[in-house]
């Protein structure tokens, strides 16, 4: 399942919020817009109306009084509206734009008078004062005093649409801005706000194995203070637990140094003593199996220090030395033949020396047990790039046990005299420090063989501890 993005969600769910409630208020909005629209416009055609009427009544009855007295005369200009006699009898002003048309009616329904835009035919066929809703057209028909005249006024509907739709549309015009910016805004605010948790992330995940003290709190804000409660809780007990497992494996190792050398000492004091081959074969292979116990017991104090999370420390160490030195003691005791070669330029490096003796000398052992005795170890370091390969003669391992060597106590031949832990140690000691280990077999370009290679990166390696 793949997981999912808290700021995703934060910003969609925030977002889809915003434009919800937005379209609330935009509906709200335009149902009382056209609310208060209608009552504006109806008022608006009901004042035109009564203003109008007496205006147009003024005009039919000085245009009647005018016809009377020139009665030669065809037709008559009137003011401003240039009011034309048509051969129904009615009165046309000048075409000019006009937002409301009107039709002037007398008592017995005949159209005297109408704007340029208005229709000849009646607008409505209800000539009863009052609003009318009449095809395309809201009516208004208002009555004069005497009774005489009907002025019917009308505007269109959809102006109301229009204006209705007007106000709408700069009303969701917003969002196309809006909605960008808050997404864009909230996503600034949600990474300076997550920017605690990536710091705890980061310093977790910096952290080494063995480095299991409580995480830092100052800066945290309250709401990320009980995870990090938990989490030094948790570290806490892995320490104590982690704490109870090295002292156990370093005490019972350390205990075993003392016994395992009185009764090697023993041995060599009875084997003097005895006479018969058969017996001192017999102590000789009791010898062999409390050495390989003593073996055993120094492994397991090499890898409670590698375990601790102490052993590392930044001094200076010289490669070279620490190199010919492990390399003439391991040719002496194994009675085999070790092939170095060092380049002229210094190798020195930022590390510990003791830690960096015991894993070239759990590689050096590693190379010796499970060499070809007829045939050479080969230590190669080198400047550019700090390396140093470490190889002995063997058949080529199956990538499967090549990818095991490093689990505690496993070994590649069961008869071997190993403990399975050299390797183990070897990875535990480099964890927390610039160095990689990588295994190969073959020997990258030979047929066959095995190599142990040490690998200097350019990160810094660890402070003291």
């Amino acid at each position: 399942m793949k997981p999912y993005s808290l700021v995703r969600q934060f910003v969609g769910a925030t977002l889809l919020t915003l434009l919800v409630l937005w379209m609330a208020v935009v509906v709200s909005v335009a149902w009382v817009v056209r609310h208060e629209t209608n009552e504006i416009f109806d008022g608006s055609l009901q004042e035109t109306a009564q203003r109008l009427l007496p205006l147009a009544v003024a005009q039919l009855q000085a245009h009647a009084h005018a016809r009377d007295d020139q009665k030669d005369d065809d037709k008559e200009d009137d003011d401003e509206d240039h009011v034309l006699e048509t051969d129904e009898g009615a009165l046309e002003p000048a075409q000019h734009e006009e937002y409301m048309v009107y039709q002037v009616f007398d008592a017995a329904g005949h159209l005297l008078l109408r704007s340029h835009a208005a229709p000849a035919a009646p607008l409505t066929a209800d000539l009863q004062p009052g609003f009318q809703r009449a095809g395309p057209y809201m009516v208004y028909i208002e009555r004069s005093r005497n009774g005489q005249y009907l002025l019917a006024l009308a505007e269109y509907a959809s102006h109301r649409s229009d204006t209705l739709l007007s106000t709408l549309k700069y009303l969701l015009m917003p969002l196309l801005v809006l909605l960008p910016l808050s997404a864009l805004g909230m996503l600034l605010i949600a990474r300076r706000a997550s920017r605690p948790l990536r710091l705890l992330t980061h310093e977790v995940a910096r952290r080494g194995s063995s480095d299991l003290q409580p995480v830092a709190t100052a800066h945290l804000p309250k709401e990320l203070l009980p995870l990090s409660d938990t989490l030094n809780q948790l570290m806490q007990r892995l320490k104590s637990a982690l704490e109870a497992e090295r002292h156990f494996t370093a005490n019972s190792a350390h205990e075993l140094r003392t016994p395992l050398a009185a009764a090697l000492a023993q041995l060599d004091v009875l084997a003097q003593s005895l006479d018969r081959s058969e017996q001192v074969q017999r102590l000789q292979t009791v010898r062999q199996m409390l050495e390989r116990l003593q073996k055993l017991s120094e492994k397991l104090l090499q890898l409670a220090r590698a375990e601790s999370g102490i052993a590392w420390r930044r001094d200076e160490v010289d490669l070279k030395q620490l190199l010919t030195m492990l390399c003439r003691d391991h040719q002496w005791r194994a009675d085999m033949p070790i092939a170095l070669h060092l380049p002229d330029a210094p190798l020195v490096v930022q590390g510990d020396v003791d830690a960096l003796g015991i894993v070239l000398n759990n590689l050096l052992e590693n190379a010796i047990k499970y060499g070809t005795p007829t045939q050479p170890i080969r230590v190669i370091a080198s400047a550019h790039p700090l390396q140093v390969r470490v190889i002995n003669d063997s058949e080529p391992l199956p990538q499967a046990t090549l990818a095991r060597l490093h689990e505690r106590f496993f070994r590649v031949r069961p008869d071997s005299r190993g403990a399975g832990l050299g390797l183990s140690i070897v990875r535990a000691l480099l964890a927390p420090t610039n160095v990689e280990l990588q295994l190969y077999s073959p020997v990258p370009g030979e047929p066959r063989g095995f190599e142990a290679r040490l690998v200097w990166r350019d990160r810094p390696g660890p402070h003291a501890g």
